[in-house]
């Protein structure tokens, strides 16, 4: 039987091996309020005098790149006045010193946004074209993740958030203003949902694999969630494990985390290389001989998510996780965590990880 002595030494070689293999995870300066707002006030001017001389298709540099950026259609014509007027709101949420979040911005006016996807996807384009996170322009986004176990910090406000309670705590939507993080944990289990979490914390999983910090994103991350993940190991060095099911979206959410969305992650820090796919891992249904009442079957969409997964670089360049995508198409079925309680209701807790860890299962 593992000792919890035995997971101590093993996540202790874990976090030098992910040290010495990724460095440090690299780190872009932010403006400080005057450049950004000086850099707003120039897109504001570009913008302006391309409307005034009726060009068409309109070009705008993006910053700091020789990359353009270009919209063409007719119908992307009013997608260039919600991007000025997303500017100006920038501009003065800065000026004032005051911020809001995406959702706030929205419901400010529906009807000139007409749904919630298209300010989000404004808001990245600002992002892209100003060469900014977020933070720096006073826009957030409402948090819906979670965190539990041995940590503890200081919100914006200084005020100090313990986070080991029996339902965890959501995370603060100002990521960038916490500091001071303290934890006696020896790891950071990433769950993909939100039932697993709190089962773990009922559970009492510290007793089989130690002090740990629990992190959810209730399914795909959100930003917030992803950016607290990153600034756990940048500021604890834990190594962080990944919990999802057995399906090709349970492994997307785990590149996400790890590899990041494809989309501005070199601006907003958000992907954290050093996470490592602990499981259920598609090898485990056979390892395990999980119960048919616990597998489904993989549907159309499943099998094309696996093949979009499958041709993407940071697949392509992993072999183990590519070869666990191609064992999901020949099993054609999945399983999800919960599965496990088909084994027995605390097998994932009293078993699983602890056996994972002490076999250092992880990819």
């Amino acid at each position: 039987m593992t000792t919890l002595q035995e997971i101590f030494e093993i996540l202790k070689d874990l976090k030098q091996n992910l040290i010495a293999l990724h460095g440090p995870n690299p780190v872009f300066p932010h403006p400080n309020k005057e450049e950004t707002l000086a850099r707003i006030e120039d897109y504001i001017i570009l913008v302006v005098a391309a409307i005034s001389r009726g060009d068409w298709p309109l070009q705008l540099p993006i910053h700091g790149s020789d990359e353009m950026m270009t919209w063409k259609l007719a119908k992307q014509r009013r997608k260039c006045l919600l991007l000025f007027h997303l500017l100006a709101k920038s501009h003065a949420l800065l000026r004032t010193n005051t911020t809001s979040t995406k959702r706030d911005i929205y419901y400010e006016d529906v009807s000139l946004w007409g749904s919630q996807p298209v300010l989000d996807s404004m808001v990245t384009q600002m992002t892209k074209l100003l060469n900014i996170p977020r933070c720096c322009l006073n826009i957030g986004a409402t948090s819906k993740g979670l965190v539990a176990g041995s940590l503890n910090f200081l919100d914006g406000d200084g005020k100090l958030i313990d986070c080991q309670t029996p339902t965890g705590i959501l995370i603060p939507n100002d990521v960038e203003k916490l500091s001071q993080f303290r934890s006696k944990a020896h790891l950071v289990l990433v769950v993909e949902k939100d039932s697993t979490f709190q089962k773990l914390i009922d559970d009492k999983i510290e007793r089989f694999i130690g002090d740990c910090i629990l992190i959810t994103g209730k399914g795909y991350p959100d930003v917030n969630t992803r950016r607290f993940l990153r600034r756990l190991w940048d500021e604890l060095q834990l190594p962080p494990l990944a919990l999802v099911d057995a399906d090709p979206h349970g492994i997307s959410i785990l590149a996400v985390y790890r590899f990041g969305s494809q989309n501005l992650e070199d601006i907003e820090h958000l992907s954290t290389p050093q996470l490592r796919y602990i499981g259920l891992q598609p090898s485990d249904i056979e390892a395990l001989q999980i119960p048919d009442e616990a597998k489904l079957p993989l549907t159309q969409r499943d099998r094309s998510l696996v093949d979009t997964l499958a041709s993407r670089p940071f697949i392509t360049q992993n072999q183990l996780l590519r070869d666990q995508l191609l064992r999901l198409r020949r099993l054609d079925c999945k399983v999800e965590i919960q599965g496990l309680t088909k084994i027995h209701p605390q097998f994932l807790s009293r078993t699983y990880l602890p056996a994972k860890i002490q076999s250092m299962s992880w990819m």
